[in-house]
């Protein structure tokens, strides 16, 4: 092969899947950015609710007439039980958003410095293509040009591969993670089930305890959905069907609100079973289509090469 045009394809490759990149994370960010929109909106109620949730706390704990009546009445101390529960759900929410928050905004500034330092990999890829395209012109005539033809179809497929493969990655460790949520949460129903049959505090603590393991499956698959939603953003655009982002979007807001006020309620753990199980199954139907495609990536990959090297052999001979 000409030394020149070795150069050119050595290069071409390299700038492609840098331009590539840049698309992607052209995608990536603006997805960002609306999720970050949304975080923002639940760190703002969240943050109302549980500012609400204190103030009546601190009310019954301070006294006044409520708290007067209440203690007339023998409640108070059922009442203050009760609101510092739902104080306490609404400041996990509240963190929980912040968090979540913060995590965004981490991984926006990460991926806008990346994608800064890929400008202008587009004008050096098309000049890189030009002069190929006039190089294999003038060593194999037409069927240089079928070849430079061939490889910008080659590079486009690639790419798509590999979109779809990164995305069906962060699909299968968001699935990953959700079924260790639906583990935490079987194991609580299971022990608060014995509990309630008098197995004691041995129960009630292990009850407990697998409560506390789904609260941080549920963070940890929170992101992963989130990541999930954004390769999904840069996937959209291959026209991929049956594929609504949205259903991810707001994982732990899907089943949170009202749960973690009442865990010790044997019915709340088997509604967040039900929420959890229900993401589970779109996830695996998303997969699945997801799958699909990239098997069809795959398959019109192969005649494409095997042209490609048959014109190789002529442009050679």
């Amino acid at each position: 092969m000409d030394r020149r045009l070795y150069e050119i394809n050595r290069d071409i490759e390299v700038l492609t899947a840098a331009h590539a990149r840049q698309r992607q994370l052209d995608a990536q960010i603006e997805e960002l950015y609306r999720q970050r929109g949304e975080r923002q909106t639940r760190v703002d109620e969240t943050a109302q609710r549980f500012h609400k949730e204190q103030d009546d706390v601190d009310k019954l704990e301070k006294g006044g007439l409520r708290s007067f009546l209440l203690s007339l009445t023998g409640e108070k101390e059922e009442r203050l039980d009760q609101e510092r529960r739902e104080a306490l759900a609404a400041k996990f929410q509240y963190d929980q958003a912040k968090s979540d928050l913060e995590y965004l905004e981490n991984k926006l500034t990460g991926l806008i410095r990346e994608r800064d330092g890929l400008r202008g990999s587009q004008e050096r890829l098309e000049a890189l293509w030009e002069e190929k395209s006039e190089l294999v012109k003038a060593m194999g005539g037409p069927q240089g040009q079928q070849l430079a033809e061939l490889d910008r179809q080659l590079a486009d497929l690639s790419h798509q591969q590999k979109e779809l493969e990164e995305a069906i990655s962060a699909g299968e460790n968001a699935k990953r993670l959700l079924g260790q949520v639906q583990n935490d949460l079987d194991s609580a129903r299971n022990w608060g089930t014995w509990d309630m049959l008098g197995g004691g505090l041995i129960a009630t603590m292990a009850k407990y305890d697998r409560l506390d393991s789904a609260q941080s499956s549920i963070q940890a698959a929170q992101r992963a959905l989130s990541d999930f939603r954004t390769e999904l953003a840069d996937v959209s655009r291959l026209q991929v069907p049956n594929i609504q982002i949205g259903e991810f979007a707001t994982f732990a807001d899907y089943f949170f609100d009202g749960i973690f006020s009442d865990w010790y309620v044997q019915s709340s753990i088997k509604t967040a079973q039900e929420g959890v199980s229900e993401v589970l199954m779109k996830l695996t139907a998303t997969l699945r289509n997801l799958d699909v495609i990239l098997q069809d990536v795959v398959r019109r990959r192969a005649p494409l090469e095997a042209k490609r090297e048959e014109l190789l052999d002529s442009v050679s001979s």
